[in-house]
């Protein structure tokens, strides 16, 4: 509904707004990294494929943000960057159409 998906986009405005860049300034590069790495360890295979692509579409979302794209691009290994299409298409998209 436009109430659920209106409060979903405040949400995530909020954390761009005030948790990434407390995060960015607060905690090391590399923590992230490593941090990262367990959160996509710990979710399993399907989830960490949905944890990406959420990801991808968080950084891409703001097409003025080089830095994070290019983050991005150098944190996540070729491979699974190369996927993010088709697991859009087949895992993602059917879990967040109602967002659109």
């Amino acid at each position: 509904t436009a109430k659920l998906q209106l409060c979903a986009r405040n949400m995530m405005d909020l954390e761009d707004t005030y948790l990434v860049p407390a995060v960015a300034a607060l905690v090391p590069e590399g923590e992230q990294k490593s941090f990262n790495n367990k959160v996509l360890r710990g979710l399993g295979l399907w989830d960490s494929r949905l944890h990406l692509v959420s990801m991808y579409e968080a950084v891409w979302e703001d097409k003025n943000n080089q830095k994070e794209q290019e983050l991005f691009r150098k944190a996540i290994p070729s491979v699974p960057q190369m996927m993010i299409p088709r697991w859009k298409r087949k895992l993602y998209s059917p879990k967040t159409y109602m967002l659109d």
